[in-house]
C-alpha cells in the first residue's frame, strides 16, 4: 500500500493541539454542516501537521461544498500538502486525479507542472480535460505544447476546452499555434486559428500567417483566420482583412465588409 492509499483508508491522525485535534476529529463528522465547520477551522489555524489529515478527508469527501473547503484549507498548508498531492497524481482512481489536479491549480506552483502534463493526455477525458484546465490556470508556458498537441481532437466540448485553455496563455502560445496554422492537417489548423481568433488582441504576433490563412484552402480556417484579423483592429490586421471585400468567400467576405465600414478604421 502506497502512502496515499493509506491515506485514503487511514483516519485523521491526531496533532497534539487540543484545537487542531477537535477539528481534525469532526472532519468526519455525520453531519455535513459539522464538517464544513470544521475545514473552516483547520484552515484558519493553518498548521503544516494537518495537511495528510486535510489530504486523506479530501478523497473521502462526498459532499462537493465540505471538498471546496477542504481544497481551500489544504491551500493554507501548501508546502506541506504538494508532496502529497502529487503522489496522488499516480493514482488509478479518476476521482482522487480529478480532485488532487483541482487544489493543484489553486496552489499554482510552477513547480508541479511537469508532474501535471502527462494527465494532460489521459486516457479518461475527464480527467484530461482536468489536467488542461489545471495548467492553464497556473499559466506556465511548458505546458503549452500539451495543448497543441490536441488541437482538432475531440470533441466539441473538448475543442472548445482546449480553445479556451490556449487563448489563456495569450501572446505567448502565438508561435506554437502559428506553427500549427502551416500544418497539412486541416483539422489542426482550423483549431488553431479558431484559437487564435478566442484569443483576440493576445493574437497581434500572428498577423502576418492569420493574412496568409485567409487563402487556406478550408473554409473554416478562411473564417477563422478572417474574424481573428478583425477583432485584432491593428492597421496591418485591418489592411489584410479590407483587401477581400472582392474575396470569392461570402462568409470572409461579409467580415471583411464589417472591417471596412467599421467606425473610424481599425
Amino acid at each position: 500500500m502506497n502512502l496515499t492509499q493509506s491515506l485514503v483508508t487511514a483516519p485523521v491522525a491526531r496533532k497534539g493541539v487540543a484545537q487542531l485535534d477537535e477539528a481534525l476529529d469532526r472532519l468526519a463528522h455525520a453531519d455535513r454542516d459539522a464538517r464544513q465547520a470544521a475545514a473552516l477551522n483547520v484552515g484558519e489555524i493553518a498548521d503544516p501537521a494537518a495537511a495528510p489529515g486535510l489530504v486523506a478527508r479530501l478523497w473521502s469527501e462526498p459532499d462537493p461544498f465540505v471538498r471546496e473547503t477542504l481544497s481551500w484549507a489544504i491551500t493554507r498548508v501548501a508546502a506541506a500538502a504538494t508532496p502529497l498531492l502529487l503522489e496522488a497524481l499516480t493514482s488509478a482512481r479518476a476521482a482522487t486525479l480529478d480532485r488532487a489536479l483541482h487544489v493543484l491549480s489553486k496552489i499554482a506552483d510552477p513547480a508541479t507542472v511537469d508532474a501535471m502534463i502527462p494527465l494532460a493526455d489521459d486516457a479518461d477525458p475527464h480527467v484530461a480535460a482536468k489536467a488542461r484546465w489545471a495548467l492553464a490556470r497556473i499559466g506556465d508556458p511548458r505546458a503549452i505544447p500539451a495543448f497543441v498537441a490536441h488541437l482538432g481532437v475531440g470533441d466539441d466540448t473538448t475543442r472548445n476546452g482546449v480553445t479556451r485553455d490556449l487563448a489563456s496563455f495569450a501572446a505567448r502560445a502565438v508561435p506554437a499555434l502559428v506553427d500549427a496554422l502551416t500544418s497539412d492537417k486541416t483539422h489542426v489548423r482550423s483549431h488553431a486559428a479558431e484559437a487564435l481568433c478566442f484569443m483576440g488582441p493576445g493574437a497581434e504576433g500572428a498577423t502576418d500567417v492569420l493574412s496568409g490563412a485567409l487563402d487556406d484552402p478550408d473554409g473554416e480556417v478562411r473564417v477563422s483566420a478572417a474574424m481573428a484579423l478583425f477583432d485584432l483592429r491593428t492597421p496591418r490586421a485591418h489592411a489584410a482583412l479590407t483587401r477581400r471585400t472582392k474575396t470569392a468567400d461570402r462568409r470572409v467576405r461579409a467580415i471583411a465588409d464589417r472591417a471596412a465600414r467599421r467606425p473610424g478604421g481599425p
